[in-house]
């Protein structure tokens, strides 16, 4: 599936039947339903538009379905997995740690969500707000926001956003930094971790998440008909303007579109920008394309 390839379904019936809930066996906590293809989750990734994808809660295959080719800003090849839109302001996240040493994260205590894809406020870019309690708290007896506002615990903004998308049980990612469950609700939820980024200032609020550039290239500049890829190696030409190992690198990224005649001069960030540019009514939409293969990375 390219990303943000948008598939004419107006006629499609959009009823599906929803994946079974899973329970975790040890302890019979259910895992909260996640779906990131309703209208009200996805942007750019609705299953009102497109029925192939997952249905209600089914386990998502990123690897075999959402990872993505492009290029470096100097023309190498780069993979990464395509998410959806996100906004600017980050959603808050809350971490144990300990009042004695807020260094120390509480061992065996998952991280706490207030919002799921589809819940007004969700982002997949999270503030980390650290929430301090005694040496002798116990593991886990905070298990939502409700749980942490009666406690009375203090809390600390740390202007810290962590890239954290909340997906179904069972969903796979292999190149993500991090699986996890944390808690939403008083039940459990899976994420995947990927880059931590810092901001200068904590604010009381939200934060706004950086964000770098990719160049995207469509075929006939028609979203619906996906990316252009090149006739000899089945490749895109988009192009990303940062990658992990850059400074300035953010998987959160404004797309430019580049006009689909300029394709085959487009091989590097520097060609990219004397493309001539094109109108899409999709320009400046902001995505979560977190690089997870670059020169120079373990993979």
């Amino acid at each position: 599936m390219a990303i943000i390839a948008i598939t004419s379904c107006a006629d499609s019936d959009p009823t599906v039947e929803p994946f079974p809930i899973h329970t975790d066996p040890d302890t019979g906590i259910e895992f909260v339903a996640v779906d990131r293809f309703s209208d009200e989750a996805g942007t750019v990734m609705r299953r009102s538009e497109n029925p192939d994808l997952p249905t209600p809660n089914e386990p998502i295959d990123y690897d075999s379905d959402f990872l993505q080719h492009a290029l470096s800003p100097d023309g190498d090849d780069v993979s990464y997995y395509a998410f959806d839109v996100n906004s600017l302001q980050s959603a808050p996240v809350y971490s144990i740690v300990y009042a004695s040493d807020p260094s120390v994260q509480v061992k065996g205590q998952s991280a706490i969500f207030d919002h799921i894809p589809g819940d007004a406020g969700y982002n997949d870019f999270w503030q980390v707000i650290q929430v301090l309690v005694p040496d002798d708290y116990e593991v886990n007896s905070l298990r939502s926001l409700a749980d942490i506002e009666s406690s009375g615990y203090e809390l600390v903004r740390t202007g810290t956003i962590i890239n954290c998308p909340l997906v179904p049980f069972g969903s796979k990612a292999e190149l993500a930094n991090r699986d996890s469950v944390g808690w939403y609700k008083g039940q459990h939820v899976q994420y995947f971790s990927f880059e931590v980024q810092r901001v200068s200032v904590a604010t009381d609020g939200p934060l706004d998440v950086p964000y770098a550039v990719v160049r995207v290239i469509f075929e006939d500049n028609d979203p619906s008909k996906g990316m252009k890829l090149d006739a000899s190696t089945g490749k895109t030409h988009n192009v990303f303007d940062t990658i992990p190992s850059d400074d300035l690198y953010r998987a959160l990224c404004r797309h430019d579109f580049v006009d689909s005649a300029g394709f085959d001069s487009v091989h590097n960030w520097e060609s990219s920008k004397a493309a001539s540019k094109v109108d899409i009514d999709m320009d400046n939409i902001l995505v979560n394309c977190p690089v997870v293969i670059w020169p120079g990375s373990d993979t």
